[in-house]
């Protein structure tokens, strides 16, 4: 079916004077337009024509006119105002409704060669492993049946505790020393009864064990942080082995950090730390660390403040949303994004590359690539 031009409903034009203002979040196009050939072709942009239809009602309305049609409707296109009428949706009357607001926010970055639909799609597809449901884990597997992820996979072996409660919102009182992986399936299968979820209940204890829980996915979230120091290298080498992108973080204290690896394209965990400031050094503390560490924790373990681990859930999701969709560049892979909690403020805290000769990645070639945002998607 032929492209049907729409201006979007999100972004609205308003004539003041000769200018023609169109709002979009948070700042607006303004656009001269003093012998009205813009606001012609702009009451054209309804969805009910063709582009070549669009040309020759404009010509019918505005015969002495040199307005180039094709170039106007080319450059609002770019500037994301525009989206296809005729664009297929493969959403049921349920899916419609349930995620409406998803479609809405969508709609934003969609273009008359990318729908709004075709995002939506693209995480109703996408297959997710979630390591860990505790903290961040809790608010992650929410938000993935939220947005629209319907095919999850958790993993965990732990059981509820009130300490955990100020920041798990997956549990409640009565769920005290029940198998979490158990509670939370309970949960998640009342809040979203279409999508498949299935629980794992085991502690990984090696990269074989993560390789096994990922194999068949197309993105992992980690939100394991036991045991403190080797859980993320078996995640790391469990992921590469298995081709599986993964996101991972957690809360230390006062900070958030995540991180997006990519095997084949970005450096993993075992690149980065190859290239640290001072590796040597660095390994030292980390098995001083591994010696201290207990299951109670010290330090930044006994600290977990839930609006941190709110944060992060964001970043993670949005990450997420960034790699499967295309919508926009993800900003962590291969590299360590920061918030602290005294400004919420993103930044770069470090950066690696892919090392040729790492003993984890080196050799591995790339099975998924992101969807760059000039992809076609």
């Amino acid at each position: 079916m032929a492209v049907r031009p729409l201006l979007k409903p999100t972004s609205p034009a308003y004539e003041i004077d000769d200018l023609v203002h169109i709002p979009r979040e948070g700042e607006a196009l303004e656009i001269e337009d003093q012998g009205g050939d813009v606001r012609a072709l702009l009451q054209l942009l309804d969805g009910t024509r063709d582009i070549p239809e669009i040309t020759a009602e404009f010509r019918r309305r505005r015969p002495d006119s040199q307005f180039d049609v094709d170039a106007a409707i080319t450059i609002l296109n770019g500037e994301r105002l525009l989206i296809d009428a005729a664009a297929e949706n493969p959403l049921d009357d349920y899916g419609r409704q349930r995620w409406l607001r998803n479609l809405g926010f969508f709609e934003t970055y969609a273009t008359l060669d990318r729908s709004s639909h075709g995002m939506q799609q693209a995480l109703r597809e996408c297959k997710v492993a979630l390591l860990g449901v505790g903290g961040v884990g809790s608010h992650v597997s929410l938000d993935l049946l939220g947005l629209g992820v319907q095919d999850l996979r958790i993993v965990d072996f732990d059981k509820v505790e009130l300490s955990n409660l100020n920041r798990q919102i997956l549990y409640a009182e009565a769920d005290l020393g029940q198998p979490k992986v158990d509670r939370a399936l309970h949960r998640l299968t009342g809040y979203s009864a279409r999508a498949s979820v299935t629980g794992v209940e085991k502690r990984l204890t090696s990269a074989a064990d993560v390789a096994d829980a990922v194999r068949d996915r197309d993105i992992v979230i980690c939100a394991a942080d036991r045991p403190k120091m080797e859980v993320i290298e078996w995640v790391n080498a469990g992921c590469v082995a298995a081709g599986v992108p993964f996101i991972a973080g957690g809360v230390e204290t006062q900070r958030s950090v995540l991180y997006l690896v990519v095997p084949g394209e970005t450096g993993c965990v075992e690149c980065w730390r190859r290239t640290s400031a001072d590796d040597t050094e660095s390994r030292a503390v980390r098995i001083q660390m591994a010696d201290l560490h207990t299951e109670g924790g010290i330090g930044p373990d006994r600290a977990a403040f839930g609006g941190l681990v709110t944060v992060l859930t964001g970043m993670m999701i949005s990450e997420l949303v960034r790699f499967v969709t295309g919508i926009a560049e993800p900003i962590a892979l291969g590299q360590l994004i920061e918030i602290h909690f005294d400004d919420l403020v993103p930044h770069v805290a470090e950066q690696w590359k892919r090392l040729p000769d790492c003993p984890v990645c080196g050799d591995v070639e790339a099975r998924y690539r992101y969807r760059r945002t000039d992809a076609t998607a």
